[in-house]
Parts: structure tokens; C-alpha cells; sequence
């Protein structure tokens, strides 16, 4: 399993957890602009799995789900890709944000359902916060159970196309 995600390891983060490559500001990727996502799409066939999970700006992880899945068909890759919403979308208020989850969750959910056309299995993992080491989300998920399931999902054979996790409430 050769892992690539989206998201800042040097913070308390699923990036963090899975200890894989990675993408973010802070390593100089902007997936605002074509030189990031032109460098993504010649990288991301070198790995099988990709964890998408930083919401950047409208759109932009839609767009990443989009340009992995015509990178991997392109070269015949047949790969898992982890797709990280939340909860916010199962009650999508105006925001762009939720609005943005629930597209990609849509797309995602969409995509699973071609995994015997495509070969590459999608996952949408709804999430009810994140547990990132401040105080007052320390009732949320874990970024360990948040990698331990993102293992658990791309170890199976069958397709596991929606999971939702939610912390101790």
C-alpha cells in the first residue's frame, strides 16, 4: 500500500497519523494553482492510494477526486481512494463548505458504484470532528482510529463505499 494525502503532518492530522506522503501549504503544494495540480496528476500513479482530506477552498477536493480518477484510469491503476467529509453534510446548511461535502460525497458514492468499470474503489468517510489535541475536541475521533480505519477500508476486497465515524458525545 503506497499512500499519498492530502494534509499538513506537521499538525495533529490524519496526514500526521498515516506518516505518508503528502501535500500541503506548508510543503509547498496550492492546489489553487495548474503547476500543483499538473505536479499531482504526474505523481499521484506512482501510488495506489490516495487519502483526500483537506478541504482547501470551493471545489477543490471534488477537483482532486476528479483528476486522480482520470490519472489512475489513464494508466490502468488499480487503486483506493479515501475521501474525508463530515457530518455538517448529512444537514447541509448554505455554506459553501457543507455544500462542498456533500458533492464530494455524491461523486464519491457515484465513483463506487463503477468500481467494477474502473477497477479503483472510492470510500467517503463522514466524520464528526476530529480530535486534533485541543481540549475542547477531545471527544472526537481519534487521527489513530481515523488511520485505522482508513487501513481497515483499503485492506478489503469488497467495496466500502460509506463509513461514518462520530466521537464520544
Amino acid at each position: 500500500m503506497n499512500i499519498f494525502c492530502t494534509g499538513n503532518p506537521q499538525k495533529k492530522s490524519i496526514a500526521q497519523s498515516l506518516g505518508c506522503d503528502h501535500a500541503s501549504l506548508s510543503s509547498g503544494w496550492n492546489f489553487h494553482n495548474i503547476e500543483s495540480l499538473d505536479r499531482l496528476r504526474d505523481l499521484i500513479v506512482e501510488y495506489n492510494v490516495f487519502v483526500n482530506c483537506s478541504y482547501i477552498g470551493p471545489g477543490v477536493q471534488l477537483n482532486l477526486l476528479n483528476l486522480v480518477i482520470d490519472s489512475w484510469q489513464e494508466k490502468d491503476i488499480k487503486g483506493h481512494i479515501i475521501n474525508i467529509g463530515t457530518t455538517l453534510e448529512n444537514n447541509p446548511d448554505d455554506s459553501q463548505y457543507c455544500q462542498d461535502k456533500l458533492k464530494l460525497r455524491e461523486r464519491s458514492l457515484e465513483l463506487s458504484n463503477e468500481t467494477g468499470l474502473t477497477g479503483i474503489k472510492t470510500t467517503h468517510i463522514i466524520l464528526g470532528g476530529i480530535n486534533d489535541g485541543k481540549i475542547e475536541n477531545s471527544d472526537k475521533v481519534s487521527t489513530d482510529a481515523i488511520s485505522s480505519t482508513i487501513h481497515w477500508a483499503v485492506a478489503q476486497e469488497f467495496r466500502v463505499p460509506l463509513i461514518q465515524l462520530d466521537g464520544v458525545k
